[in-house]
Formats: C-alpha cells, sequence, structure tokens
C-alpha cells in the first residue's frame, strides 16, 4: 500500500511539474520557429503570396506565434524580399529590395550617416500593412514604410531601418561577420 502511495505521489510532483513548464513555456519563453515546406503552408497563406509576390520562388518558410497570431515568415529567393503572413492571409509586411533612386532622400542620407565611412550593401523598404495585438491583427488604412540598410564596414556588419523623413528607428549595431545575432 505504501508503494502505491508512493508512486500517486510522484506522478502528481510529475503533473504539477509539467502543468508548471508549460505555463511558464507559454507566459515568458519566446515564440518558437518551426520551419515549414512551401506545400504545408495554408491555403489562405499560399493565396496570399500569390496575389502579392507572383512570380516570387519561395526559399525557406517558418511558422511561429506573435502576440497571440500564428504568423508565417516567408524567405524568397535572393533578390525577391520577404513577407510575413497571419494564419489567416493577412499580408502584416512585404520587404523588396529597393534601388537607391527610389528611397527618398531624407532615407538615404540617414542610412549613409548611420554607415559611418562603412559601405551601404543592400537596401530593402519594408511595406508595413498590419499590426499584431492581443491575438488580432489589426489592418492599417494606409500602410506604413520602412528602410532596412545592411551595411558593411571592414569586417563588422550591421542593419539600420530608418523612416521616409531619415528618423532612425534602429540605431547599427555593428558586430562580426560571423557573430550570431542576439
Amino acid at each position: 500500500m505504501k508503494r502505491a502511495g508512493t508512486i500517486w505521489t510522484g506522478f502528481r510532483v510529475a503533473m504539477v511539474l509539467a502543468l508548471a513548464t508549460l505555463g511558464w513555456g507559454m507566459q515568458g519563453s519566446p515564440a518558437k520557429e518551426t520551419k515549414v515546406k512551401a506545400a504545408q503552408l495554408p491555403a489562405a497563406v499560399a493565396e496570399a503570396i500569390k496575389n502579392n509576390c507572383p512570380g516570387c520562388a519561395i526559399d525557406k518558410a517558418t511558422r511561429e506565434v506573435e502576440h497571440g497570431v500564428t504568423v508565417y515568415d516567408i524567405e524568397f529567393k535572393p533578390g525577391q524580399g520577404e513577407m510575413d503572413v497571419a494564419v489567416d492571409g493577412s499580408v502584416i509586411d512585404h520587404e523588396t529590395v529597393a534601388e537607391t533612386k527610389d528611397i527618398p532622400a531624407a532615407a538615404l542620407e540617414a542610412i549613409r550617416r548611420g554607415a559611418d565611412g562603412g559601405k551601404v550593401k543592400q537596401i530593402a523598404r519594408d511595406e508595413i500593412r498590419a499590426q499584431l495585438k492581443e491575438g488580432k491583427v489589426i489592418k492599417l488604412d494606409t500602410p506604413k514604410y520602412v528602410y532596412e540598410a545592411d551595411l558593411v564596414q571592414g569586417d563588422k556588419v550591421a542593419e539600420i531601418q530608418v523612416d521616409p523623413d531619415g528618423q532612425v528607428i534602429e540605431a547599427p549595431k555593428w558586430k562580426g561577420k560571423g557573430d550570431k545575432e542576439n
């Protein structure tokens, strides 16, 4: 009889620990990215990609939950950009490679200042169409634009993000070329 009580107590302790771990995992840990094959994309996501980036070929796709919404991060073949699409097919943002001539002068100047004598490797225009909040996709009335540039300075790299008016949203954080992101 004592052995059955010990087993039952051990089972209850294991259940409490499992539930506590699950609860903490859902509350405090960052979203986990899961790789997804193109054929596994929900129909609404595949349709959004087809309508918003015709002719683009998927290089990499991942799924994660952001602010309570399942989002598919789609990276296309080099030069074709990226797209984040909610499970319902709502395009959250669409990033495309931008040519210097198509970037507002103030944004371009801020990017060049951020390069601090280094080189601007590539600039992308990110069209933000929606925000995620409390498990909902909130579509913007008009898209918001952000310019992201990859910078190189000797053996260091960084990324800068600016708005069309040249306001720095994210300043460069220089790191070695092989260093992982934090």
